[in-house]
């Protein structure tokens, strides 16, 4: 089973086999769900149909990320590419996985050093960037980093002033 958190893990992680240096991910929460929207500077060839399983222009037995969110969301979802620039757009049901922005967040952060993620949800929007985390000591890489990274989602979900 994924979960939206999984899709979303999902997409970053087909941005990174793109060889995209930087990602930004937006996330809308509301109305009962859930739209993802990846950009990223990745360059890799694009297949004809990117959401087929299978489709991959990294080799035998890749492609299956993109097929699984086509698949989890119904087919609501879009994957274009222009110029230096490839945006990935999904929506998917509130499944509640990003309800815990820690564990949601935690898996992303140690996977591309210029990472935004941005989350609207009714509550307001909250942005955490890698170099934010590398500024504060919470990058979730040791016991340490990881126990600063929970303390600072915790605090930018109540609201807190991290400017």
């Amino acid at each position: 089973m994924h979960d939206t958190a999984a899709l979303i893990l999902e997409a970053v992680m087909n941005s990174i086999e793109a060889g995209a240096s930087s990602i930004s991910v937006r996330i809308a929460v509301e109305n009962g769900s859930v739209s993802v929207i990846t950009e990223d500077d990745g360059n890799a060839p694009m297949s004809s149909d990117p959401f087929r399983e299978g489709s991959s222009t990294k080799g035998e037995g890749r492609g299956r990320g993109l097929s699984i969110i086509k698949e989890k969301t119904d087919g609501r979802c879009r994957l274009t590419r222009g110029e230096k620039k490839t945006v990935l757009c999904f929506t998917a049901e509130d499944d509640g996985s990003m309800d815990d922005l820690f564990s949601a967040l935690l898996p992303l952060f140690n996977l591309n050093k210029a990472m935004t993620v941005s989350i609207k949800r009714s509550s307001g929007e909250i942005v955490v960037s890698h170099a934010e985390l590398e500024k504060r000591g919470a990058v979730p890489v040791s016991a340490q980093g990881i126990k600063a990274f929970r303390t600072f989602v915790n605090g930018l979900e109540k609201g807190e002033n991290y400017g």
